[in-house]
């Protein structure tokens, strides 16, 4: 049986796709809507109250799934691939953090926006191999894990498939490298929706979920039926996390996605 979360922030200055406020409040409405899990967003690994989200988790029954650190991007600037190798540097010790927070929340930590945009696509994939290793190596001694995500070409110029993902993953030759999906992502620039998560079975342990204009699934033209008979047929049984516009407002959004996913599920 799939489970169902939703991406949320519960630090001030962060904006997800999903729900964000106060934490409490989130945990509290994401068991109410039905959801299974609570993915975090979080900005700041060193500051972030790991000890209160665990609590809440706990308090309302909730799991949380994945660890995202898009904001060392997209906030701080920071990436894995960069020309500069301090900036290399500032951004692993935040993937550290991060992992950090992993090993305590049982969750895996997703490589996605902060693997970069390099100009330079060659020497930006080689220190992102690189920087990777270095992430890799601590994933293990810390006993947790990280699940590179594929984006699309417009967001980054590195890792834009399952496949890419998956001939990555098996370079770094590390057992706490693993792979996940996004259908947004897929729709853009997977061949086929379907087939790509046939090719990925064996590798996926996460799904990130939205139709193909990043709203609620059922508010795009994605083909929902067809990705659930692909998971069913890989027996994928971990997360749907939806990532998701919050519009017309965070919360209907979030009612309809988990809504819409449990009749798929029927």
């Amino acid at each position: 049986m799939l489970s169902i979360a939703i991406v949320a922030a519960v630090e001030p200055g962060v904006n997800p796709l999903g729900l964000s406020g106060e934490p409490e409040l989130i945990f509290r409405e994401a068991s109410k809507m039905g959801y299974d899990g609570v993915e975090l967003l979080i900005k700041d690994p060193f500051s972030f109250d790991v000890d209160r989200v665990k609590r809440l988790a706990e308090k309302f029954g909730l799991s949380i799934p994945a660890v995202g650190t898009g904001p060392t991007y997209t906030i701080y600037g920071l990436s894995l691939s960069s020309p500069k190798k301090r900036i290399r540097e500032r951004a692993i010790e935040r993937i550290k953090g991060y992992l950090e927070i992993g090993r305590r929340l049982n969750s895996p930590v997703i490589i996605g926006s902060v693997k970069g945009k390099p100009k330079d696509r060659r020497r930006g994939f080689k220190n992102l191999k690189s920087s990777l290793r270095i992430c890799a190596e601590y994933a293990e001694e810390t006993e947790t894990r990280i699940l590179i995500e594929p984006l699309n070409r417009y967001e980054s110029t590195m890792v834009n498939t399952l496949k890419e993902a998956i001939k990555l993953k098996n370079e770094l030759c590390s057992k706490k490298v693993g792979v996940m999906a996004d259908t947004f992502h897929m729709n853009i620039e997977e061949k086929s929706i379907y087939d790509g998560i046939i090719e990925a079975d064996g590798y996926l342990e996460h799904i990130h979920i939205a139709d193909s204009n990043r709203l609620a699934p059922g508010d795009g033209h994605l083909d929902f039926n067809r990705v659930m008979i692909a998971l069913d047929k890989i027996g994928y049984c971990s997360f749907l996390s939806a990532e998701i516009l919050p519009f017309p407002n965070p919360r209907e959004a979030a009612e309809r996605t988990v809504k819409y996913i449990k009749t798929m599920f029927s």
